[in-house]
């Protein structure tokens, strides 16, 4: 914890070339849409048996994907499915450029009635625009409360922000000073969801990422990605059966 504090120190050294460079950035980055296609539906027939629901940011959205069956929200329905032969609803509420503080209002009346799974992927937008560690520990508290009193039974699966330091699309500076940042934010989230319940895990990503993995933009996931992400969450999944059969 000292030395990712002392990193989170350091990175105020870089501020002044930050601005400059995130300025660029901002100007000359590829703008890629949300993957077209349906949001929500169902594997298997008859009446649902579990409910998937990931909520988060623009990589929840399909940004980077042609159509949401690349999405691993999409792929992760189906690999379920497949384990257990029952029939899976899936569900995808994101949104591009959201953060944590705006995800419940956002989509509070959109909610399904019912989750067994709850996967939740924030934190590169509130890293980026600059969201205290103060306010980040206290949304997230919040926003867990939310969620656990609309699904006290869900197993509820919270993502590492992304490794900062493997996106293509920003210059050294930048790449840096977000790396510092999103340390110290994902320290927090995992100790904050430590303390919670049992039924709450933190699930982290690679701590580096091939260029592979990145759409066109450099800088979200690609069909790849989405793929080799959904298998990841599926692992961590099927090891709570307890909780959502």
């Amino acid at each position: 914890m000292i030395f990712i504090g002392a990193q989170y120190l350091f990175s105020f050294i870089l501020i002044p070339l930050v601005l400059i460079m995130a300025h660029k950035v901002r100007n000359t980055i590829l703008r890629m849409p949300e993957a077209p296609g349906d949001r929500k539906g169902k594997v298997g027939v008859g009446k649902s048996d579990i409910s998937i629901l990931c909520i988060g940011e623009s990589p929840i959205a399909g940004v980077g994907l042609s159509n949401q069956k690349e999405n691993f929200t999409y792929l992760l329905a189906n690999k379920i499915h497949t384990h257990i032969n029952k029939t899976v609803e899936w569900h995808i509420l994101g949104k591009t450029g959201i953060q944590l503080a705006e995800l419940y209002p956002t989509f509070m009346n959109r909610m399904p009635n019912k989750a067994s799974v709850v996967f939740i992927c924030m934190g590169v937008n509130d890293c980026k625009e600059g969201t205290s560690m103060f306010n980040w520990k206290n949304q997230w508290k919040k926003f867990h409360e939310r969620i656990r009193n609309l699904y006290p039974n869900a197993l509820i699966v919270c993502s590492s922000v992304p490794p900062f330091k493997s996106f293509p699309s920003l210059p050294f500076p930048v790449r840096t000073f977000l790396k510092y940042r999103s340390d110290l934010m994902n320290k927090i989230l995992k100790m904050s969801i430590s303390n919670i319940d049992d039924k709450t895990i933190y699930l982290p990503l690679p701590a580096s990422l091939s260029h592979k993995y990145f759409a066109d933009d450099g800088f979200h996931p690609n069909a790849i990605a989405h793929k080799k992400w959904g298998e990841g969450i599926y692992n961590a999944i099927i090891q709570r059966e307890d909780i959502i059969l």
